[in-house]
């Protein structure tokens, strides 16, 4: 089962902060690197979590792909949340 959510009102250097700050933070990887539409894949201790992103007319939406079950959903979204609210 995949699960989607989206932000509105991130421009692209929103977005080009929110993949610097992930990539730092969590080791987060873009492919593309420079794209708008793609994935992301972290390595935790407990799992990979890979998303699809896209955006497209300032809306930035991340589908799960895969998660390790340990990890809540809820938490991917939140950090996704903050991690956004922090480029703004």
């Amino acid at each position: 089962m995949t699960s989607s959510k989206a932000w509105n009102g991130v421009t692209e250097a929103i977005f080009d902060c929110i993949k610097a700050t992930s990539e730092k933070d969590h080791g987060t990887k873009y492919d593309p690197p420079h794209g708008d539409q793609g994935t992301s894949t972290t390595d935790t201790a407990v799992g990979t979590v890979v998303l699809g992103f896209s955006l497209a007319n300032g809306t930035l939406t991340y589908t799960i792909q895969k998660k390790p079950w340990i990890v809540p959903e809820s938490s991917i979204w939140e950090g996704i949340g903050d991690t956004i609210n922090g480029c703004r």
